[in-house]
């Protein structure tokens, strides 16, 4: 197998300075990944690592962290982490590599983000992928005017600063949330997603996260987001996660060119989960029309 070792790279957007994960030759076409809430770019390492073992021509992945995760700074408010915020980091990111035609990959948030952006722009998307994400979650009418007033009173977050005294710790922490994390995912995710200070480990996200997403977005806004999509989609749902069966499992329906596939045995965090056997189902759909060699 080739050498998989990510390179790091920062770019400006939105008065943020938002940091990267880069794989590979940037002169190659290139695949662009985008993580969920309260998570990192490089949690997609053991997915990509899949990928390429399963002989996908990888030749170039990009994995950007949000705003207010990983290395990427935090808005200066916490009114700074609504769906548009995010999106304007996707785009930010997309305009800095100044790509055309690109496949874009997402779970959960990212995948909403990815989602969001391949309707704004359906030229500039070749496939989307879409984990356990089919939008943003629908306000009701009536539920605007208390989503705004929480938004325009700000919030404020306590927790312990630093509450993690190993990795390990931390790694038990999210896997008492997420039990089917396996115990080296969880690690991985814990040494790259948290930062340390005085012997002690926190996460790196903001912890403003925590809280619901104060954005508003209607049903009918996010079908006709759904509406607009063009390029071939791939929507893969864990089979032991209750997604499906959420309000936003219905959508799936109004997705004309999609694929729709299960993982087995795996919950709402796939990638962390279930490597292999995302790999499995990810890579005859990104397979569909491509050639070319490994990743470098």
């Amino acid at each position: 197998m080739t050498n998989l070792e990510p390179r790091e790279h920062y770019f400006i957007h939105d008065g943020l300075k938002l940091h990267y994960w880069e794989w590979g030759d940037p002169k190659e076409e290139t695949f662009v990944f985008v993580h969920g809430i309260r998570d990192q770019g490089r949690s997609w390492e053991s997915f990509i690592t899949a990928i390429v073992n399963r002989g996908f021509p990888l030749k170039h992945a990009v994995a950007i962290d949000l705003r207010g995760h990983g290395d990427s700074d935090w808005p200066n408010t916490s009114r700074g982490y609504q769906h548009e915020d995010f999106l304007a980091d996707l785009a930010g990111l997309l305009k800095h590599l100044d790509k055309e035609s690109l496949t874009i990959i997402g779970h959960s948030l990212g995948g909403s983000m990815c989602l969001l952006y391949a309707a704004v722009f359906p030229e500039k998307v070749k496939r989307l992928v879409l984990l356990e994400s089919l939008g943003p979650f629908a306000r009701a009418d009536d539920d605007v005017p208390n989503i705004i007033a929480e938004r325009l009173k700000g919030r404020d977050y306590v927790e312990i600063p630093y509450p993690h005294e190993s990795l390990e710790s931390a790694a038990k922490s999210l896997q008492k949330t997420f039990p089917l994390i396996p115990d080296e995912a969880a690690l991985h995710m814990a040494r790259h997603g948290t930062s340390l200070k005085g012997g002690r480990y926190r996460w790196k996200h903001d912890p403003i996260l925590r809280y619901r997403t104060t954005t508003a977005m209607s049903e009918g806004q996010i079908k006709a987001f759904i509406r607009r999509l063009k390029c071939p989609i791939l929507f893969v749902y864990g089979t032991e996660s209750d997604f499906m069966k959420s309000v936003r499992g219905p959508r799936v329906k109004l997705f004309s060119n999609a694929q729709i596939v299960p993982v087995e045995g795996a919950g709402h965090h796939i990638l962390h989960e279930k490597p292999e056997g995302l790999a499995e189902v990810v890579v005859p759909f990104l397979l569909d029309g491509n050639t070319g060699g490994r990743i470098a």
